[in-house]
């Protein structure tokens, strides 16, 4: 059971590097360079045609409310790591498990031994170390499918933060893409205004 709790988290900590380093490409991918050519038609000089571009730039932004110099990033969800519960589930049988077991054993063997006219004491012993064993069992039993339940919820939430995180890129991406093209119809406006071509 605790090769598998081990497993199931180192494999949770890998996920969580993988988006990691996703999300990282994702911020440098959506900085989405707003390139365009443009050449002066009236033979406006390197000086004009950087003042109108910069003019230009600064309009676009106004027009769109985009800046692809800044453009967003998306938000870092914090992720938890996940970890086995402040009251991690014991490994071991509860404490009492075997008592309560064979208090039930011995009296189960004693009455056994009663109905068939055997020594009591003997089949009590036989009981209690019967229900001692079987009590420690279950306990056993009981507390490995709840450490099981337990790494399978951390599991979900891992995935659940993940997917969260994923959404978060996807619209973000779509955000700096639709501001992007919007800002380079406005520029292109505002420079063939101006006298120039634009591509």
């Amino acid at each position: 059971m605790k090769s598998s709790l081990s497993s199931a988290l180192r494999a949770s900590s890998l996920t969580l590097s993988a988006l990691a380093i996703s999300g990282f490409a994702l911020c440098f991918t959506s900085a989405v360079h707003a390139e365009q050519y443009v050449f002066p038609e009236n033979g406006q000089s390197k000086e004009l045609q950087s003042l109108d571009k910069q003019s230009c730039h600064a309009w676009a932004i106004e027009e769109t409310g985009f800046d692809p110099e800044n453009p967003l990033v998306a938000q870092s969800i914090s992720y938890s790591t996940p970890t086995i519960s402040s009251q991690p589930v014991e490994q071991g049988a509860e404490r009492g498990a075997g008592m309560r077991g064979a208090m039930a054993g011995a009296a189960a063997g004693a009455i056994i031994a009663e109905v068939g006219d055997e020594d009591r004491s003997d089949a009590a012993a036989t009981g209690a170390a019967v229900g001692a064993l079987a009590g420690r069992r279950q306990s056993r039993r009981s507390n490995a499918q709840a450490a099981e339940q337990q790494v399978q919820a951390e599991q979900q939430a891992v995935q659940q933060q993940a997917q969260a995180q994923a959404t978060e890129d996807q619209l973000v991406q779509l955000a700096n893409t639709q501001g992007t093209e919007n800002y380079l119809k406005a520029s292109s406006a505002c420079l063939e205004a101006k006298g120039y071509s634009v591509k």
